[in-house]
């Protein structure tokens, strides 16, 4: 059974790898987004393919290396920029159609061979930090409930920040006293984590509605070209859809570190919730990006449709759910674009969402990635991850700064195999 599992999830990836090449190669949709607004200049003939691929690698390399590959290293879950990154830089490196996508479903399922040849090679090493790595996610699970708040706080005030902060603790700490609960004659146990969050984020959405801020109308002419270019191209997106839902039912990938981790402690429902939010979180982004170029982000509105997979009951609901959110996404696309220039409360409460989870992770990343690293090897991982992480920051960060403590720590579990071998330290 896991032999077949094995060769199913290398199937799947390196039809989303091939697939997602396609969608950049034939500038259908690209995954980062900063490349989307420049596919414009690529597909009027005022830049060239070798300018584009150029711009793809430099803007993408520090994500595939310095956050996704160590992230998906310590959590066991792979972060979905390592393939679709890297579909969008191959899909515009290569002009020819067939052998991109060739060379995007290779790489699609040999990552997933070499990823899991990685984690299991640990078993084989004198001090096997693997379990202890596992540790880098876990100040992520209880820190994340806070996000709301401080976005509140970015947008609304400290005050209202606050008043939120305390609701959210409230609805976590009643969640768990009152655990678990009957329902029909059943125990469940509800997620204070999930409730605390859905409690900060009603807090964030009331303030949201109550802002009296007033946009602009845009006339649906100044974009309509590139909408129904979009539009045009919901055949190709759709698919895309149902294979992230799939591959998210199998548990799989996630969108982020936050996912990630609560997908390694089995908590699909927070990570729901957090899939969820991060839509919510870059909607307003992928929307004004993909009006404005008539080239739309390769997995929609962020995250929900992992979401959809982490809840659906089998992976062919999952591509259901999957492929029919990616309709409702383009089919919506012109009257979400109109919503959020009239409304700009509420593209500010997505761009502040988007920083306080940043914040958040790095922290939360940070706190993980030195007690893991003091687990591989008392006093030295801890003395050696905080010198690598400041010395990051003094070489202006060439490693994401919610990546540096988890590489940190990989580093640590390096050394101190190497230090086993010496005979420098006894293994227990």
């Amino acid at each position: 059974m896991l032999e077949s599992i094995d060769l199913l999830k290398i199937f799947i990836f390196a039809l989303m790898g091939g697939y997602a090449t396609f969608l950049a190669n034939k500038a259908i949709a690209v995954y980062h987004d900063g490349l989307r607004p420049i596919m414009p200049e690529f597909m009027n003939g005022n830049m060239s393919r070798k300018e584009l691929a150029g711009v793809s690698f430099a803007i993408s390399i520090g994500f595939i290396t310095g956050f996704a590959l160590p992230i998906s290293i310590a959590t066991g879950i792979i972060v979905i920029h390592i393939i679709l990154l890297t579909a969008d830089f191959i899909g515009v490196s290569i002009a020819n159609t067939k052998v991109s996508v060739a060379i995007g479903a290779i790489y699609g399922g040999s990552i997933t061979l070499v990823l899991d040849a990685v984690i299991k090679s640990f078993e084989y090493l004198p001090v096997n930090f693997l379990d202890a790595l596992s540790a880098v996610g876990m100040p992520v699970i209880y820190a994340f409930v806070a996000f709301p708040a401080v976005t509140v706080a970015y947008q609304f005030g400290v005050r209202k920040g606050v008043y939120t902060l305390i609701a959210s603790l409230a609805g976590q700490i009643a969640i768990e006293a009152i655990n678990p609960i009957l329902i029909v004659g059943e125990e469940v146990s509800l997620s204070p984590q999930g409730i605390a969050l859905l409690v900060g984020m009603t807090f964030l959405l009331t303030y949201a509605a109550k802002d009296k801020s007033v946009g602009i109308d845009i006339e649906n002419s100044v974009f309509e070209d590139n909408i129904q270019r979009i539009k045009g191209n919901a055949k190709y997106l759709i698919p895309m859809g149902a294979l992230l839902a799939v591959a998210a039912n199998y548990q799989w990938i996630a969108g982020e570190p936050i996912a990630g981790s609560l997908l390694g402690q089995d908590k699909l429902v927070s990570a729901a919730i957090v899939a969820i939010v991060q839509a919510l979180a870059f909607m307003p982004l992928i929307v004004t990006t993909s009006m404005i170029s008539g080239v739309y982000g390769t997995n929609g509105w962020c995250d929900w449709l992992l979401g959809a997979g982490y809840l659906a009951p089998n992976p062919i609901v999952a591509a259901g759910a999957g492929a029919a959110l990616m309709g409702v996404e383009v089919k919506s696309l012109g009257g979400i674009g109109r919503t959020l220039h009239r409304f700009p409360a509420l593209k500010e409460s997505g761009d502040n969402i988007r920083t306080a989870m940043t914040g958040i992770l790095e922290i939360a990343l940070l706190v993980g990635g030195v007690y893991a690293a003091n687990d591989i090897w008392e006093g030295v991982g801890m003395f050696a991850v905080v010198s690598l992480y400041i010395l990051n920051e003094i070489a202006g960060r060439p490693v994401m700064k919610m990546a540096a403590a988890p590489l940190g720590a990989i580093i640590v579990g390096i050394a101190a195999n190497i230090a086993a071998i010496l005979g420098l330290i006894t293994v227990a």
